[in-house]
């Protein structure tokens, strides 16, 4: 990649949080150095240019073409891994590696230690009782500065829709209310939008949020916006879970026929993908709302 474009996607991001040369190159390197590579004079090393993208809350490979990105390294290959097991519901073996891994020097940088606290968090979360213990490791894991402060990044959203879980399975609904709308927020304002299921999934939790506290008006306008996201993205994932959500919010908002409808659409994509088990489910309930809505007649 030449270096007058790796200097302007460099320029580029850093106006766009409007932060100065000076602030960027703070503690990496000199402010001649940041105009330098902006202007395509030099090439900034591997570490640098790791060092500036992570004070702008980006990855390295985001300044490469997607040919010229380098090979997953141990260490995102290791994030990866508890990623995985993590959206599994595998949290013993999650724990386990975390464990390891916050002895390894090589995840001794505050972007890599903040990740795993926020993993070991959440999985000390779903394996004790100790709730407000692992919630507190969660704000821990929050007040870790990766970064400029005007900068966002996927990890911080993700930090927030985990502190809404939290709240949210322990019946707190007002604090799971603000820790969404507040990564939802933040969402809106990243400039290169990193993976999307944990929007997905921020716009289902935060619907029923409002739904819990009897807010059917809200729920019904957030599930849209999570339908409408969805096939922004040409994608199906959750589609299903947000139509019988929103048939639900319809459906106690006294909107009968409308959440009956949406309930089919929901029974539609279930049977398109495959999803027997959520199918029946649905059905299940489909019909009871259907009578439910009949007898009311």
């Amino acid at each position: 990649m030449e270096g007058s474009s790796l200097g302007i996607k460099l320029k580029d991001l850093r106006e766009y949080y409007n932060v100065s040369q000076r602030e960027l190159a703070k503690n990496i390197c000199s402010q001649k150095a940041v105009s330098k590579i902006e202007r395509g004079e030099t090439q900034p090393t591997a570490d640098i240019l790791q060092q500036l993208g992570l004070r702008l809350g980006v990855d390295i490979s985001y300044f490469f073409e997607e040919q010229e990105a380098p090979r997953f390294n141990y260490i995102q290959e290791t994030k990866d891994k508890i990623e995985d097991l993590v959206s599994k519901w595998k949290y013993k073996e999650a724990v386990e590696i975390i464990k390891e891994e916050l002895k390894n020097p090589l995840f001794r940088k505050a972007t890599h230690r903040k990740f795993l606290l926020w993993k070991k968090s959440v999985c000390h979360f779903n394996l004790t009782q100790e709730k407000e213990d692992a919630i507190e490791l969660l704000k821990v894991a929050m007040d870790i500065e990766t970064h400029s402060k005007k900068t966002i990044t996927n990890d911080d959203i993700g930090i927030y829709i985990s502190l809404g879980n939290m709240y949210s399975d322990t019946q707190k609904y007002e604090q799971a209310l603000y820790y969404y709308e507040q990564a939802k927020k933040m969402a809106k304002k990243l400039p290169v939008h990193g993976s999307a299921p944990p929007i997905y999934k921020l716009y289902y939790n935060l619907s029923i949020v409002y739904f819990r506290l009897h807010n059917f008006e809200e729920a019904v306008k957030v599930a849209d916006e999570g339908i409408n996201f969805i096939f922004k993205k040409d994608s199906l994932y959750l589609l299903g879970e947000l139509y019988y959500q929103k048939g639900i919010y319809l459906f106690y908002s006294g909107k009968k026929r409308e959440a009956l409808q949406n309930m089919k659409k929901a029974l539609f994509v279930f049977e398109e993908k495959g999803q027997d088990r959520f199918y029946k489910f649905v059905e299940t309930n489909y019909l009871g709302f259907q009578r439910a809505a009949r007898d009311n007649v």
